[in-house]
């Protein structure tokens, strides 16, 4: 029984420091919906217990879902903010590679439900929803803006995005770049660059990485998913906490005004 008890506690995973009270813990994560869902999210975020939290990959009802879980099973109080990407005309909703993410999330091709969203234990304004131009080859792409009050600082813009494939990159994250202009910002989200690419040049002009020497691969293939900061700085060095709850490893770095 002893024997048996030890092991059950060897496999159960370690808690994460708990955050600075002085602060901001941001988490970035590809949720993967339809492989997995928010009973398979929650745990994950418990242990790391972001301020915020930026999805990508997920259905509008399911950041619903993971809020009610979190406050349900772990006490912990977090507004759902869902950022469906919405394709802006009834031609692109129609477009194969849109209309199968309406049924997908339990909404029909004129109503899609899809794309992102945030999860914020702080108080949230100003949520807006921004649709990159339609691109016949891939889902309809877009960002999410938003302010959170730290109660340690200014007041932090933050955007949240999943970018496209078939080289809509850069010119995507220009438009984002061109659009993030508060200070202090975060950027976060699935921008499907490797770490050496050019085309986040954009960002890079005007902000600095959580991760600058691509020490902490998100998926199997290294790095896309990224944390960008302006007026920002680190606490300590970024954690990519290991799970099987999606194909991509949780971005998370503790922040704090700089200067």
């Amino acid at each position: 029984m002893v024997a048996l008890l030890a092991m059950a506690a060897c496999s159960t995973p370690a808690p994460a420091p708990p955050p600075d009270p002085a602060a901001l813990r941001v988490m970035t994560w590809n949720v993967e919906t339809h492989a997995h869902d928010p009973s398979d999210w929650a745990e994950v975020i418990a242990v790391q217990h972001p301020d915020v939290l930026a999805l990508q990959e997920i259905c509008a009802g399911e950041a619903d879902e993971l809020a009610a879980i979190l406050q349900r099973d772990h006490g912990m109080a977090y507004r759902s903010v869902p950022g469906p990407i919405r394709p802006p005309t009834p031609d692109e909703a129609r477009a194969p590679v849109n209309e199968a993410l309406g049924p997908a999330c339990g909404t029909g091709p004129d109503d899609v439900a899809f794309g992102l969203a945030v999860l914020s234990r702080l108080p949230v304004s100003d949520p807006r929803i921004t649709a990159y131009p339609p691109d016949h080859r891939d889902e309809q792409r877009g960002f999410m803006s938003l302010r959170v009050t730290t109660g340690v600082g200014p007041t932090v813009a933050v955007y949240n995005t999943h970018l496209g494939l078939n080289g809509v990159g850069l010119d995507q994250v220009r438009r984002l770049a061109d659009a993030a202009t508060a200070r202090p910002a975060v950027v976060l989200g699935d921008l499907n660059i490797g770490p050496t690419d050019p085309e986040l040049a954009p960002l890079r002009a005007g902000f600095t990485e959580v991760d600058p020497g691509a020490e902490h691969p998100t998926t199997a293939e290294g790095k896309i998913d990224y944390v960008f900061l302006r007026g920002l700085t680190t606490v300590d060095p970024p954690d990519t906490p290991d799970t099987t709850a999606s194909d991509h490893r949780p971005l998370v770095a503790d922040l704090r005004p700089s200067g």
